[in-house]
């Protein structure tokens, strides 16, 4: 398939012929124009189909040699192969048939005149086709008319809904055409038989274009009355086309695309030409309009203070604001034009949120690249925000909020994507003091500030756990309670600040035989409790001796050259089933005084209530 912005080498040509047609005037018909052609036949229906539906098919135009048991397939094809030119030859005496042919809405067909007269237009109305084809692809809501008549060259000027007129060699206008009547606002019997085809353009006599194809030096012509609005049709050599503004043209006026195209005899001498006008105010409109969407997006971009980028349907970076800069330390002008956004977030390429928006990501495609770090926006379907930290934003790196969302256009079509960015640095440092002094106030309420153990409502909050544990796995769980000897004695005789050296060395005692597991309290005054999971009542026993002897190793000096030795009692308590925190603790605490009562600086197991 010919693309609509290239300039064609060669033409590929797929002809449908009717029944008993003579397919050799159709073929030298076509054959005549500037550029090398190949054309294919088919002589029914069901070969056009064959090639129309075979795959990577190359056919520049379809050439549809009119016949009725044609016209229900060429309905078909037009509404389903709308990129596809068509050309329909449509027999002399065949009224019916152009009734329906004009229907189908094609601009393009030529009457097959008994003097074959349609042929020296045919390589014309070919590269018509193809060039109108062109500019529907540029509107990109496009339009097939139709054109049949059974008319001479005369007929089918006249029946072309395509505002044409025609002038011969001596610049006399010899046809005119009701669309260019109502294009024009000029009569064909004021037009016709008079060189008078300027006032229907211009306020003063001059060419136009047509008047210009039959002029010897024709390009420097064209560039005199046309400067930098016509040029050389891309698709046949020696056809101008053209764009002008036409103030009086409706009420606002319009702009027009015209081309002109020589006429020769069968000589190949130019004996004529044709010019054919096309309003294409629409267009501009939509280019006016679009350039003005884009100004305005731009001014919004540029003009927030909210980092923003925007990329195109091609990924390509259309917007980069000064915000956007000053976050990523990457300048507008070296990523504008790009396809690399991903320089300013990654060592590497790879899609930014907004490229994966315009892939039409779904959340899973989104996880991909950002898992555990976004979420689909609750207030706008389709748009996804996320959080990430980037470590070479600043000196020391920032967290950073994003936003990606499409962009559409009037029919909901994705055509770009925007993405958002917000320096969440500070918020993110705020909420990691707030946590740490949250965890430090914790800390706090659950430590004795003395010793630096566990308080005792901490000890309620975690037997509670081990009890649930032992109960639930049948694990066993033991107590140690222990109870610093003859500790009044140490603070009537040395003072509190030696008593509390005391606390803070058996304090130290305590952490230094405890496994990772146990855990340790003050439970009250010089009273201290050891949660021992995993322990059974041996073990625990083994533990507390342990304790119990290097604390009474431990060498405290109250004064100068005086030593001191204190030690500890300790009672042991194991859990068994139906025991709750109060009965487990008073085993254990039954078990120190019963170790007091032994002497101190023991330990004594209870394995029961009963003392």
């Amino acid at each position: 398939m010919l693309l609509y912005s290239e300039s064609p080498s060669h033409l590929s040509i797929l002809l449908l012929l009717g029944q008993g047609t003579d397919s050799a005037s159709l073929i030298r018909g076509m054959s005549e124009g500037e550029i090398p052609c190949t054309i294919q036949e088919c002589r029914d229906l069901v070969q056009l189909d064959q090639v129309l539906s075979s795959k990577g098919h190359l056919i520049d135009v379809l050439v549809i040699d009119l016949a009725e048991n044609h016209l229900k397939y060429a309905k078909q094809l037009m509404q389903l192969s709308q990129n596809l030119p068509i050309v329909i030859l449509a027999p002399a005496g065949r009224e019916v048939w152009v009734k329906q042919a004009v229907q189908l809405k094609n601009d393009h067909f030529l009457i097959k005149d008994p003097k074959g007269g349609f042929l020296a237009l045919l390589p014309i109305v070919l590269l018509r086709a193809i060039n109108e084809s062109r500019e529907q692809l540029a509107r990109t809501s496009a339009e097939l008319d139709m054109m049949e008549h059974r008319l001479s060259l005369s007929q089918i000027v006249e029946g072309s809904p395509v505002a044409s007129f025609v002038i011969d060699c001596n610049h006399k206008v010899t046809h005119w055409n009701q669309a260019c009547e109502v294009f024009t606002g000029k009569k064909a019997f004021e037009m016709i038989g008079t060189c008078n085809q300027w006032q229907a353009f211009y306020k003063a006599p001059r060419p136009v274009l047509a008047d210009l194809m039959l002029d010897d030096a024709l390009e420097h012509s064209v560039g005199l009355f046309y400067q930098g609005k016509a040029q050389i049709s891309t698709n046949v050599k020696g056809v101008f086309e053209a764009e002008d503004f036409f103030q009086h043209f409706g009420e606002k006026g319009r702009w027009i695309y015209f081309t002109a195209t020589p006429i020769r005899d069968a000589c190949g001498k130019v004996v004529g030409a044709m010019e054919t006008l096309q309003d294409v105010s629409q267009r501009h409109e939509v280019e006016a309009a679009l350039q003005a969407s884009q100004a305005f997006l731009a001014q919004i971009v540029d003009g927030s203070s909210v980092a923003t980028f925007v990329i195109d349907r091609d990924h390509t970076v259309t917007h980069w604001n000064r915000a956007c800069e000053a976050l990523t330390g990457l300048a507008a002008k070296e990523v504008i034009g790009t396809k690399e956004q991903w320089r300013a977030f990654y060592p590497s390429d790879r899609p930014v949120m907004a490229d994966l928006i315009m892939n039409g990501a779904m959340a899973e495609d989104v996880d991909q690249f950002y898992h555990g770090k976004f979420r689909p926006s609750r207030l706008i379907e389709g748009v996804f925000e996320a959080e990430d930290f980037f470590t070479h934003f600043g000196p020391e790196g920032k967290w950073v909020f994003f936003t990606a969302a499409p962009l559409r256009d009037m029919n909901g079509g994705v055509v770009g994507a925007i993405e958002t960015l917000q320096d969440m640095n500070e918020r993110r440092l705020a909420e990691e003091a707030l946590k740490a002094s949250e965890a430090r106030y914790r800390d706090l309420s659950i430590t004795d500030g003395m010793t630096g153990l566990y308080n005792s409502r901490h000890f309620y909050e975690s037997i509670e756990k081990e009890l649930e544990r032992a109960r639930r796995y049948g694990r066993p769980l033991s107590l140690l309670l222990m109870d610093i000897d003859n500790f009044k004695k140490v603070n009537d005789q040395f003072g509190h600040l030696e008593g509390d050296k005391v606390l803070q060395s058996l304090a130290m005692v305590i952490r230094g035989c405890l496994r990772e597991m146990d855990s340790a309290y003050r439970y009250g005054g010089e009273e201290f409790i050891v949660i021992l999971p995993e322990t059974r009542s041996d073990d625990a026993i083994n533990v507390a001796e342990r304790l119990r002897q290097r604390f009474a190793d431990q060498i405290h000096r109250p004064t100068e050259g005086q030593v001191l030795h204190c030690t500890v009692s300790i009672g042991v308590s194991q859990f068994i089933t139906g025991d709750d925190a109060k009965s487990l603790v008073k085993r254990a605490d039954d078990g120190t005084y019963q170790a007091k009562r032994q002497g101190k600086n023991c330990v004594v197991l209870l394995e029961s209530n009963k003392t």
